[in-house]
């Protein structure tokens, strides 16, 4: 049949898939509100693919805590055996998702992989799609993705998907709009309604709109749930009584379970087909939409909900094995108020999910049982209360995680297990450190050493000692850390414990990097070792992280760009998203020293667009945005500085205040205020000398110098700032030269003569550093220098976010939605300088997003005399 009004939606996705058929891989993005008709477009696209295809198709279910990777249980029902077999086995997320791209890669014939409703999708299946839509681009492969884009809040997971694709070259938008007046009078055709007022009650909406046309009711029903029962209410009460079972089993509901549900009332279900409530999609049934089953689902009484809950346990119950959805099983089970069931099913699923790497889910499906935990023996309750804080870190929801920590310490006190204490309160110190509640995070951890060493050396102790030297570490008090955590290798070594002994490795690195490079380096690359030859995917990460992290403070920025490249690869594979997004947000930072400042904007954001990023993090990223705009003369400078300042200062750690409030006194240098200059390098320049932390300390008596007041600097600080205070600008601009700093390499020469000045001046601009270009300019035209080059054209100066001409067409041409292929394909550059320009741009708008930038032009009305 052909679907009204929908031609040049199926022409879009017609012509995405010749692009597929020529081998390049794309995702087609298909959104509206729901009754918008996406699943009939799809549906109609599959249909008319004029060449032979392997479908995959699946759907998510709303369930409130689903299955882990349900669509592929969909797929893998349609005869896909080797992935049934791997499922059944619950192998690794990444052996799935391996398996998945290698058949997408093998196929002889292009690839139609449709996941439906992806706006209720588990963590697992978003990761799935992540990691096919980044690995596809050479594959015959056409992944369509539908869902709901108006329930989608800020800070949905898809949302951070999406956003991870949208630079990738291979989306493509197709936003549904709702029938014209001319639309719904030919679907009315026939029929005595008024469709000017049918199309002002329905908006349109294809789904109302057919719904109400159905329902042969006399005059337009006010409201949609009106049409839908006055369809229902045609059905025998056995028909009715069907309908209520199907809308309780789900949104695809197995015949065999609907006729356990409804006993003799079995035969019913072929009166809703033919009344249009439910259809076959293969083997099963199911609502033509998703709108029907919520209305009936909103009809049905509590017990009578209770009742339905308790079959549908019973009957899935007698599903065979491979057909038994814990979720499923669970989400019932509470519905019947069955805890024994509910505790055995939830519990399950948790370690489902979590095997699958869908950590929300195991955390929800952990919350789920733990309702129903009272009865249980106080030890079993903790082990449930252990299980369910762990995810609860993962997945930054560490209040409820401390709650938990602290329930468990309370059942082993009194069971007078304090070996199970003291391995819970060295649980409770990194989730303390998380929230940046370092005072908590040290009483906890002082308290778990304390208890352990009176008891037999343990593996727990040798956890407690590690954790210990890590605090030491990250307060930069190494004289503690480095016996700490030669302590925890000993017992890690005499326990075999290869996390533990990789941990306190990384430790003795992430010390001894702050005053010797190289043997820092040296433990951290024996950690890393360690954590991959145990496969401690989580340890291997971090060890990245910290030699990337640790290079960087020491200002080894190469080799840290080195690090944090082979990291973030690293982590990304390995869905180790805490490190990941860690590793991101320095290497905006690397990326800015190096001079690469086009890049910054967008690595930033793209850390700061994830809702959970933790607080390190997210410092981070801000600070290199911070930093950023305030070398540039962007607004928004003072907006991330302020934030990142105020999340530094409640770590109460050196290495995130310091870094944060150089860049605040830098920032008001820049813009002539020496007052707040001296100001924030004073603010921790005493805590820098306690740690003894060269660069630090170099950096802010820097800044205390260029507001006019020269500290006393220990023997020990780092050379160029030194240089610089003392006149020898020549020596500085060497050493920055040497480290591969060009702006700091600038500053210097902008100390100097003449010619150094002239040379300064030329990096400045090429950095696009307008602040300290301007500075230098005018000192120069003071100083009587001629030939002076100038500054950036003057229709950049008048734009009030310093945009510059090419920059300006990026932004009109994003402002249409255009994606970064079509607009390379516009101006006739590539997608690699179109990121380039897009970054640029949401830098000196200071936005995030693309969709934040748009609104910034109607605000500005930036194209309004264009």
């Amino acid at each position: 049949m052909k679907l009204l009004e929908r031609e040049t939606f199926l022409q879009t996705l017609h012509t995405t898939f010749t692009e597929v058929a020529a081998g390049n891989g794309r995702i087609a993005l298909v959104y509206g509100e729901a009754g918008i008709g996406k699943t009939s477009l799809v549906e109609q696209f599959a249909a008319e693919c004029p060449q032979p295809v392997r479908l995959f198709f699946g759907v998510c279910d709303f369930l409130f805590t689903p299955r882990p990777l349900d669509p592929i249980y969909d797929m893998a029902r349609q005869n896909w055996l080797e992935m049934r077999e791997l499922l059944q086995k619950e192998t690794d997320w990444l052996a799935i998702a391996r398996t998945f791209l290698s058949k997408l890669e093998s196929n002889e014939i292009p690839s139609l992989v449709i996941i439906e409703d992806v706006h209720w999708a588990d963590e697992a299946t978003l990761d799935l799609i992540k990691f096919l839509g980044r690995r596809i681009r050479s594959t015959p492969t056409l992944i369509i993705l539908t869902y709901r884009d108006d329930e989608l809040e800020p800070h949905h997971s898809l949302r951070t998907v999406l956003g991870d694709l949208a630079t990738s070259g291979i989306i493509r938008r197709i936003s549904l709009t709702p029938f014209s007046i001319a639309g719904v009078q030919q679907l009315a055709q026939g029929k005595n309604v008024d469709t000017a007022t049918l199309h002002h009650q329905t908006s349109g909406n294809p789904f109302f709109v057919t719904e109400v046309l159905a329902s042969d009711a006399d005059g337009i029903p006010a409201t949609v749930r009106d049409a839908v029962l006055a369809r229902a209410t045609r059905l025998s009460l056995s028909g009715r009584a069907t309908l209520e079972a199907a809308a309780m089993i789900g949104a695809r509901v197995e015949p065999m379970l609907l006729s356990a549900v409804t006993s003799t009332e079995a035969s019913a279900a072929e009166e809703c087909l033919a009344a249009g409530m439910l259809q076959t999609q293969g083997a099963i049934l199911a609502f033509r939409h998703e709108l029907t089953r919520q209305t009936i689902l909103d009809t049905i009484s509590p017990q009578r909900k209770i009742i339905l809950h308790q079959l549908i346990l019973e009957g899935m119950k007698a599903l065979p094995t491979e057909q038994q959805n814990l979720a499923r099983l669970a989400h019932h089970a509470e519905g019947a108020n069955d805890a024994e069931a509910t505790l055995a099913y939830a519990s399950e699923a948790a370690r489902q999910a979590k095997a699958a790497n869908a950590h929300r889910e195991a955390a929800a499906q952990y919350a789920r049982a733990l309702r129903f935990s009272n009865t249980l023996p106080p030890t079993d309750r903790a082990a449930l209360l252990e299980a369910y804080a762990a995810e609860c870190n993962v997945v930054e929801k560490r209040p409820e995680g401390i709650s938990a920590r602290q329930a468990v310490i309370e059942i082993w006190r009194e069971a007078g297990n304090q070996l199970k204490v003291g391995e819970n309160l060295v649980a409770l110190v990194t989730m303390y450190f998380g929230l940046g509640q370092t005072a908590a995070a040290e009483l906890a951890s002082q308290e778990a050493v304390d208890l352990l060493e009176a008891l037999p050396p343990s593996r727990e102790l040798a956890q407690a000692y590690q954790t210990q030297a890590m605090l030491s570490m990250l307060q930069r008090d190494l004289a503690e850390a480095l016996p700490e955590a030669e302590k925890a290798v000993a017992l890690a070594e005499q326990f075999k414990d290869m996390e533990t002994l990789s941990a306190a490795y990384n430790t003795i690195g992430s010390s001894l990097i702050l005053s010797d490079y190289e043997a820092g380096c040296h433990y951290l690359e024996k950690s890393l070792t360690i954590a991959e030859e145990n496969a401690l995917s989580f340890r291997v990460a971090g060890a990245y992280a910290n030699l990337g992290s640790g290079s960087g403070e020491m200002y080894y920025f190469p080799e840290a760009d080195r690090y944090l490249t082979e990291g973030t690869a690293y982590a990304l594979e390995r869905e180790q998203h805490g490190s990941r997004l860690y590793m991101m947000a320095w290497r905006a930072l690397v990326q800015l020293y190096l001079g690469r400042w086009d890049q910054v904007g967008e690595t930033a954001t793209a850390v700061l667009q994830y809702p959970d990023v933790s607080a390190i993090s997210r410092i981070m990223a801000l600070l290199a945005l911070g930093r950023l705009r305030s070398r540039r003369g962007d607004p928004g400078a003072w907006e991330a500085l302020d934030e990142a300042i105020d999340l530094a200062e409640e770590t109460q750690t050196l290495q995130r205040i310091a870094p944060v409030r150089a860049a605040s006194a830098e920032a008001a240098w820049l813009a002539g205020n020496p007052e707040r200059t001296l100001a924030e390098a004073q603010a921790t320049y005493q805590f820098a000398l306690e740690k003894q932390h060269a660069w630090f300390t170099g950096e802010l008596a820097f800044w205390a110098w260029r507001a006019g007041e020269k500290l006393t600097i220990p023997s020990w600080t780092t050379v160029p700032f030194v240089q610089q205070i003392n006149g020898n600008w020549q020596a500085a601009a060497d050493e920055w030269e040497q480290r591969s700093c060009p702006y700091e390499q600038a500053t210097a020469l902008a100390d100097g003569d003449e010619k150094a000045q002239l040379a300064a001046l030329e990096i400045f601009e090429r950095l696009g550093a307008a602040p300290a270009a301007d500075k230098l300019r005018q000192q120069l035209r003071s100083a009587g220098v001629r030939g002076i080059p100038r500054g950036p054209r003057p229709s950049t100066r008048e734009n009030p976010f310093g945009l510059t001409g090419r920059e300006m067409d990026v932004l009109a041409l994003l402002t249409k939605g255009l994606s970064n292929a079509d607009i390379a394909q516009r101006l006739t550059i590539s997608p690699r300088t179109v990121e380039h320009h897009v970054s640029a741009v949401l830098g000196k708008l200071a936005v995030e997003s693309r969709t934040e930038a748009v609104a910034v032009v109607h605000q500005h009305k930036l194209f309004s005399a264009k």
